[in-house]
């Protein structure tokens, strides 16, 4: 289990080689990285890839992985950012609110 922080990846590529050989490349270095990833999203259209995530892990490891895709050469972007946690309003079936 990964302990942390939760950070969300934005990662931009070209697509102008072969899209799917870019994608597997920036999931290897993802896989070597201590992050553990909870959501991924990858959106390949005509000319870019974009792949957003949301991660948990210690800065200097997401720091890591962000380092690494940035030297990709077909990296356009990469930046990551931590996630702020929001309070969620809650109501319960007697009609009080709650805040978790």
């Amino acid at each position: 289990m990964v302990m942390g922080n939760d950070f969300s990846i934005e990662l931009t590529m070209s697509n102008e080689m072969n899209p799917l050989d870019a994608v597997v490349r920036a999931m290897n270095i993802i896989r070597r990285g201590k992050i553990a990833i909870n959501h991924i999203v990858i959106d390949m259209s005509d000319s870019v890839i974009r792949i957003s995530m949301a991660v948990r892990g210690e800065e200097d490891e997401v720091r890591w992985v962000c380092n690494k895709l940035d030297k990709l050469y077909d990296t356009v972007n990469v930046k990551y950012m931590p996630i702020e946690l929001q309070a969620n309003m809650v109501v319960m079936g007697n009609g009080k609110n709650i805040q978790i």
